[in-house]
């Protein structure tokens, strides 16, 4: 009965850390299945995976059909290699991070629970456990729902826990031969981490550190195995790659701005976010060494508290060098929250022990005290840290959204580029092209020779281009330099993509898909019409045409000052907007013939039928008249005159703009066959 209560009580003091693993597996079960990006980077680590498949590697020289993330290759060729079994998808890339955190869980309850500490009977230890984790699923939002993305992150994270976790124990475990394999062992799974992310060699050089302190002896076997599988590996991949490899995950990643502000910042950002945790670490260790001067050797039970203390501090500092690194976020802070969580957990069961040692007459009632003083701390942190998963999850218009989305795009003949989603393009069944983040990469403060993108640009490589909120901002258009004027001068704006086509980003740069751009082609006339009027003349006066007022400015426009104009085609089109909304005017069109069953034009801008129209005059008479559709705006919709008796007769067109603070646009005359 009195073990069922302790059950009971320590199952209470855990039910903070089991609340936030709730909270966690609600957010990633609303997720996974997804079908879109969580993360503007998500589908270019697909595309990633798709090119290992194809045998096309992803170590190559920067062109418009791809250029790599910064990353090493593990995660990729992971995906990859599932891809075979699974298929690439959004789904698969996501379990891999999912079971990486399974792992996680697994390999800590390993470390603070294993027989070898002797605690598979301690409440405390499982407890702590379960706060441990919860803080690490507290941080969750904090570091912006990174945990189970298509991401290198989590991988990476389970590797380097799984390492520490291991190396500890097998730098004094088994005899001969069989123990120097086991911190061989151990080594490769530290290099793996290397090749998911960078800043896995610093915990290459933490593990051979835990080695060294715990058995020098085999210390020779674990550099032999880090250094040769790392070298060996590096320059495998640098060799088959002509030596891009090197270039991406070293030389350009290196020449990335590093801010020592957020480095030093990063300490209160990690420390001071769940101060009952670090202060929860600082005290246990403390007593772990009063204890250790007073009392002699300490028990097996602390040895958890010790190494993973020491871990979140090296995590803490990798945390501080990745966010101080140019445009990193939150999720460089992970492995410090993991690892302080597990630190933390650790400290219930390190301080029961110690307590044992000092009073060892009462050494179940006084355990039992100090742990629960020990868990109370994060307990109450962790109570306090509650959030709500569904801001993580995307909702059912978000799914149909992307729908839509890939509907359209798969609707374009040709070639789409989408620079910030390019797995989109490959759902709607085009080949995917560069992610805007791999241009990012090699343009900013590097001199590589973009010249090929931008000459793909320049011949309308492309039938669409799909632009995001951001991607040409004017941070993005300095980024992008020399794509810019190749962009802007080959491509024009065709319309807004509706808010229902438009899936929302829920980690990271909130930015979605905003804007179709064509080709600044002129306009070609489907079979049974003929261009009448095109507006690609620079000047009314070259084009006969007559304006008066100010209203019309000198001449068609390639664009309107502070407005973005969708739907016209070729470089221009007529608009009143050109010298500003506060001017009126008209501009007449020189004579022509009705010579079809109907006319079309395309409007856009005010709906104020008595005052934004298009009049057509024959004889002196007005016989028609034209104006913008509701709800009216600056994509340009096609309106249509029945010409009727007036077919074959002479006519002019009057473009009117007699209101002050409205504007009106005009594009593509047509005059067509067929009723």
């Amino acid at each position: 009965m009195k073990r069922i209560a302790l059950a009971l009580l320590w199952l209470a003091a855990a039910l903070p850390g089991l609340n936030q693993l709730r909270l966690l597996a609600t957010a990633i079960a609303g997720r996974v299945g997804y079908g879109y990006d969580l993360e503007w980077m998500e589908g270019g680590m697909l595309h990633h995976a798709l090119r290992i498949q194809q045998g096309r590697g992803i170590y190559v020289a920067p062109s418009v059909d791809f250029i790599p993330y910064l990353y090493t290759p593990f995660y990729p060729g992971l995906l990859a290699l599932f891809g075979h079994l699974f298929g690439l998808t959004y789904t698969l890339g996501r379990m891999i991070s999912v079971l990486s955190l399974v792992g996680i869980a697994v390999v800590s309850a390993f470390s603070l629970c294993g027989r070898r500490n002797q605690l598979l009977h301690r409440f405390e230890a499982w407890a702590g456990l379960a706060l441990g984790l919860g803080a690490f699923a507290a941080a969750y939002p904090y570091c912006e729902g990174w945990y189970d993305l298509v991401r290198a992150d989590t991988l990476f994270l389970a590797l380097v826990t799984a390492g520490i976790a291991g190396i500890a124990r097998w730098s004094i475990t088994g005899a001969g031969w069989r123990g120097h394999a086991r911190v061989a062992a151990g080594a490769t799974i530290f290099v793996l981490a290397f090749f998911t992310k960078q800043t896995g060699f610093v915990y290459v050089a933490f593990g051979g550190l835990v080695v060294l302190v715990s058995n020098w002896r085999r210390a020779f076997a674990y550099t032999l195995a880090a250094g040769g599988l790392a070298l060996g590996l590096v320059a495998l991949f640098d060799t088959t790659s002509g030596g891009w490899f090197w270039t991406y995950v070293s030389k350009i990643h290196r020449a990335h701005d590093f801010s020592v502000d957020r480095f030093r910042d990063s300490f209160r950002l990690i420390l001071g976010h769940f101060p009952y945790m670090t202060a929860t670490v600082g005290v246990a260790l403390v007593v772990a060494a009063v204890t250790r001067v007073r009392r002699g050797p300490l028990p097996p039970q602390v040895q958890p508290l010790l190494l993973w203390s020491a871990t979140f501090a090296v995590s803490t500092v990798v945390g501080a060098i990745g966010f101080g690194t140019e445009w990193a976020v939150y999720n460089a802070f992970m492995p410090a929250f993991l690892h302080g969580g597990l630190a933390a957990g650790a400290a219930v069961a390190a301080m029961a022990a110690c307590a044992r040692m000092w009073w060892p007459r009462s050494a179940g009632r006084a355990a039992v005290i100090a742990a629960l003083l020990t868990a109370a701390p994060l307990g109450v942190q962790l109570a306090r840290a509650t959030w709500d998963p569904q801001k993580f999850i995307p909702s059912q218009s978000d799914a149909m959204a992307g729908d839509k989305l890939v509907a359209q795009v798969r609707a374009i003949d040709g070639d789409v580029w989408m620079p910030s989603h390019p797995w989109y393009a490959y759902l709607a069944g085009k080949v995917p092209h560069v992610h805007r983040m791999g241009l990012k990469d090699v343009t900013r403060r590097q001199r590589r020779d973009l010249g090929s993108v931008a000459a793909a640009i320049r011949a309308h490589a492309f039938a669409a281009i799909v632009f995001d909120t951001n991607d040409l901002d004017t941070e993005a258009q300095e980024e992008l330099q020399v794509l810019r004027g190749a962009i802007t001068s080959a491509y024009r704006p065709a319309f807004k993509l509706p808010t229902d086509e438009r899936p929302r980003i829920y980690n990271g740069g909130r930015v979605v898909p905003a804007e179709l751009w064509v080709p600044t082609l002129a306009a070609t006339a489907p079979p049974g019409a003929h261009v009448a009027f095109d507006f690609e003349r620079t000047a009314w006066a070259l084009t006969s045409w007559t304006p008066s007022g100010a209203a019309w400015g000198p001449g068609p426009v390639t664009d309107v000052p502070n407005l973005a104009v969708f739907g016209a085609t070729g470089h221009r089109f007529a608009s009143s907007a050109a010298t500003g909304d506060e001017a009126t005017g008209r501009v007449t069109s020189p004579d022509f013939v009705l010579d079809g069953a109907r006319l079309t034009l395309m409007l856009g801008g005010g709906t104020d039928a008595s005052k934004l129209r298009v009049e057509l005059w024959v004889d002196g008479k007005l016989e028609r008249t034209a104006s913008v559709p509701a709800p009216g705006g600056e994509t340009l919709q096609r309106v249509t005159l029945a010409l009727g008796d007036l077919r074959g007769k002479t006519g002019r067109l009057v473009f009117v703009d007699d209101a002050i603070g409205g504007h009106l646009h005009v594009d593509d005359v047509w005059l067509w066959e067929a009723p």
